[in-house]
């Protein structure tokens, strides 16, 4: 009788089990995805030291595919790894700090609702964030003693993540900012080249004007 072939379980990634649902992805509206891209990346570009990372499927229940949420900004304690993998399984990666999910009406309900209790219970999450930028509505939970605390706004508008060590608040134009912790405005990737662009303007403005004024000292002292 043929011996029972063994498995080499090293071989396996438990990751690979577990889907990334795709079939749950729908299109989304420009300023929505303005405002993803945005988060996504000054977060990402600020914390150089974390896994800053959207729309992954998160898992908190080993076994079950059918269990996870998918939010809009997920941020892991750990560095951005060289290989990411396509999920995120509650118990066996790095600590998940921070979500964020930027809100609509039609997901208003479930974002404010069972979500929370999820992240609460379920992945036991620090810091959830949700904002509708176009009804300025935002909200922010934040875990204490064992249990979501909901944390209002300062004076200016702003709440801290203690996870992130970055203020979130919105602008005039109710576009949600991240801010750091000595109030500089973190900008979108057009307005940094727009900021590039205006620097580099300027400089060559002022080389030419100090050409010109070099050659007038050099015309009166002629």
């Amino acid at each position: 009788m043929a011996e029972p072939a063994i498995i080499d379980e090293s071989q396996f990634n438990e990751h690979d089990f577990y889907p990334v649902h795709e079939e749950d992805s729908v299109p989304e509206k420009p300023r929505h995805l303005r405002q993803w891209h945005y988060i996504l990346g000054a977060a990402q570009s600020e914390r150089l030291d974390l896994w800053v990372t959207g729309d992954m499927c998160l898992y908190w229940e080993r076994g079950n595919t059918r269990k996870y949420l998918a939010p809009d900004i997920a941020v892991i304690a750990c560095r951005p790894p060289v290989e990411p993998e396509n999920v995120y399984l509650a118990w066996s990666d790095p600590s998940l700090i921070f979500v964020g999910e930027i809100g609509s009406r039609s997901t208003l309900k479930r974002d404010t609702g069972p979500k929370v209790s999820l992240y609460e219970q379920k992945l036991r999450v620090p810091e959830y964030l949700y904002a509708d930028p176009p009804k300025k509505d935002f909200r922010f939970w934040r875990m204490v003693n064992g249990k979501y605390v909901q944390i209002e706004p300062d004076e200016r508008g702003r709440i801290w993540s203690e996870q992130l060590g970055l203020w979130f608040g919105f602008d005039e134009t109710g576009f949600l900012r991240i801010y750091t912790a000595d109030g500089r405005m973190l900008l979108t990737h057009v307005e940094e080249r727009q900021r590039a662009d205006e620097e580099s303007r300027r400089r060559r403005d002022l080389e030419r004007r100090l050409a010109e004024v070099t050659a007038e000292l050099d015309k009166l002292k002629g």
